[in-house]
């Protein structure tokens, strides 16, 4: 018997040997035991994810002598035939050859007959978008008015070419690129049955190479079972596909960043000779880069085998993102010059010296020399900032009469947030420190509180004035703390009845002209036991608030600023505010309003108010600032609360993933 090629042996005849469409096959499996079948379909998706092989096994399964059935027995005498290809009742077309009016008037004319053998005539015709627009003109109304024992599967892999027409007459079908994973377990199914000798390292390269495709894997495990002799390993594979293996790309990328040029165009000009392909080649090294970017910026995102490698751990991390990126640009510049060049060798060579030329990666390095120095001065600001802390710690503990705090004016606020931050990881492990002694800090407070509050209300030995004819007692003082809450309860009903925009300049305005930095500082303090306050239903809101970071604040309007504009435009959403505002009122006990903005606009805002501060002509003078503009930041309506509900559950996950990106068109 000739031999069959391996795609041909494993081609699925049932729904469960399908791999990686289980969306497709479950829906069939249900439609066919429960005889619901549309009379036409429409696979959509790339080459070689089951489109034609899930049409057959459609076709066997409503012929087949048990149907209804979800899968084909394979073992009648219909179901044979059809997978022999020798019933009049299943016709495949390859409408890249048959794509004339002709051939679809024949079909029309067809239709009307009953099946011979079977109880369903099914048409697959496949490369559906080959089609001719008269062929496909003469193809509407027998598709959208077929006879009852007629059911047409078209297959494509441009759906996008396909007229709108067609579409709306067919139930269409999605096929996704296979899973690795899903792949490695059908290909290792066939390995076992095959007996092939393969390492797992070679099996999953296969299975990488072929890019979702099971039709590839499969070929190409063919391919190099027929080139090997013994054991298949990784080479092989690269031999076949005329890639480069993943050691040779760590040698071209370690020579890149010790500038041996002489290297890198030896290892080049070596590869070349071997026969592999400078487009290959570029296209191996810019995959690499984007392994190594991965490895130095994800976490469990992907598992390949490369970052188990020693040497390519310690190469990325001596690499940083910058560079990367600036290699990155020139491998993809270069890969589209070579599109229209007859020499790829010429335009490799180049690539690789212009990544190592030193003129061009010194505004690279500029660059991350700019972030490591701002990285050192922002630490020793740090750790002024902690020494003048434990100097003013130690001083009001030996003075034995409380001191008044020093008036400050608002602006000091902004300077300390803007020029002597906190990162967020060391403020949170000094509030947490902190925290361990909050207690013993607190009943000392009470307690002198109590204390002063005692020798306020106590009369005076000395004689007092004369009666009060009204008759009315002495009144009692506030105490501090009544008094403060008596000054936030009057900041909030002075400015709780304008009218802010979502991200009004206004606001802010309100903020640092009446800001306080004691109470930012008790505020701060306290900003990372929010979660631990609230209850776990309001847990992924207490962690919004924690994520930014609180950055100037009256004592009731806070602003608090995050690094993604989108998330900024996320939390102002009418619904999503209002919890944030319960949990920061709930937790500090007071009327609260609240501002999320982008840091880069805050940066901008702080150097605005210092400057024109230092302007000032008087003490009473109100600084205005510019408005707030950022192509990102979404203004948002007051309305939009309402229709959160209504929301499709769909749209929400889109926006919760990807912010104000989503935009969604009417109608759909």
């Amino acid at each position: 018997m000739a031999y069959r090629a391996l795609y041909r042996t494993y081609r699925p005849k049932t729904f469960d040997e399908v791999a990686g469409q289980e969306h497709i096959t479950k829906t069939f499996k249900n439609a066919l035991k429960a005889g619901k079948l549309s009379h036409a379909y429409l696979f959509s998706g790339p080459r070689g994810t089951g489109k034609t092989s899930i049409a057959k096994i459609i076709a066997k399964a409503v012929n087949c002598e048990n149907a209804p059935v979800a899968n084909p027995c394979n073992s009648c005498e219909t179901c044979l035939a059809i997978e022999k290809n020798t019933i009049n009742d299943v016709v495949e077309i390859d409408a890249a050859s048959n794509n004339g009016v002709e051939e679809i008037r024949e079909i029309r004319d067809k239709v009307k007959y009953l099946p011979g053998v079977g109880a369903y005539k099914v048409y697959i015709i496949d490369e559906v978008h080959m089609l001719s627009t008269g062929a496909f003109n003469a193809l509407l109304k027998t598709l959208e008015e077929p006879p009852s024992h007629v059911i047409f599967i078209l297959a494509t892999t441009e759906p996008h070419k396909i007229p709108a027409t067609i579409h709306s007459r067919c139930q269409r079908f999605d096929f996704r690129g296979i899973d690795m994973n899903d792949m490695e377990e059908k290909l290792q199914e066939i390995v076992t049955k095959e007996s092939i000798n393969i390492d797992a390292e070679a099996l999953s390269l296969v299975a990488e190479s072929a890019e979702g495709g099971m039709r590839d894997a499969i070929s190409l495990l063919d391919q190099v079972v027929s080139y090997s002799d013994d054991a298949i390993d990784v080479d092989a594979i690269h031999a076949i596909r005329g890639s480069v293996s993943q050691q040779l790309m760590i040698d071209i990328a370690q020579a890149v960043h010790d500038e041996d040029v002489i290297k890198v165009l030896n290892i080049i000009d070596r590869l070349l000779s071997e026969g592999k392909d400078a487009s290959n080649i570029l296209n191996d090294l810019v995959g690499f880069y984007r392994d190594v970017l991965l490895y130095k910026n994800t976490e469990g995102i992907e598992d390949k085998r490369i970052f188990d490698n020693e040497t390519f751990k310690a190469l990325s991390d001596k690499l940083s993102n910058p560079i990367i990126f600036h290699y990155m640009d020139i491998l993809s510049e270069t890969k589209q010059q070579m599109r229209f060049a007859s020499k790829g060798k010429l335009y490799l060579e180049l690539a690789a010296i212009k990544m190592i030329d030193e003129h061009i990666k010194d505004t690279v390095r500029t660059t991350e020399k700019q972030h490591a120095l701002e990285k050192e001065i922002e630490t020793l600001k740090q750790q002024f900032e902690a020494l003048q802390s434990t100097l003013k710690t130690t001083q009001k503990e030996k003075t034995d009469t409380p001191s008044e705090t020093p008036s400050r004016s608002p602006v000091d606020d902004v300077f300390d947030s803007f020029e002597g931050k906190q990162t967020k990881d060391q403020e949170g492990s000094s509030i947490h420190k902190e925290s361990q002694s909050s207690h013993v800090t607190d009943e000392l407070s009470e307690d002198k509180t109590e204390t002063k509050t005692q020798e306020v209300s106590q009369p005076s030995d000395k004689p007092s004035g004369p009666p009060d004819v009204s008759g009315d007692t002495s009144v009692k003082p506030k105490t501090p703390e009544e008094q403060q809450a008596g000054h936030y309860e009057h900041l909030y009903n002075q400015f709780s009845k304008k009218k802010y925009r979502t991200f009004d300049i206004r606001f802010v305005e309100d903020v640092l002209n009446t800001a306080d930095r004691q109470v930012k500082i008790e505020m701060v303090k306290k900003w990372y036991d929010i979660e631990r306050f609230v209850n776990e239903e309001n847990m992924d809101y207490a962690k919004m608030i924690t994520d930014g970071e609180l950055v100037a604040t009256n004592g009731v309007m806070v602003i608090v600023t995050y690094d993604s504009p989108a998330v900024c435009n996320r939390l102002m959403k009418p619904q999503i505010r209002r919890q944030i505002l319960d949990v920061l009122e709930s937790f500090y006990d007071r009327h609260m309003m609240f501002l999320a903005l982008p840091q880069s606009v805050w940066d901008r805002i702080s150097k605005e108010f210092i400057k024109k501060f230092k302007q000032k002509t008087s003490p009473s003078q109100k600084i205005e600032l510019s408005p707030i503009e950022h192509p990102r930041l979404v203004e948002i309506p007051d309305t939009e609360e309402s229709f959160e509900d209504v929301t499709n559950e769909s749209v929400k996950e889109a926006k919760d993933l990807f912010g104000d990106f989503v935009k969604v068109k009417k109608g759909e």
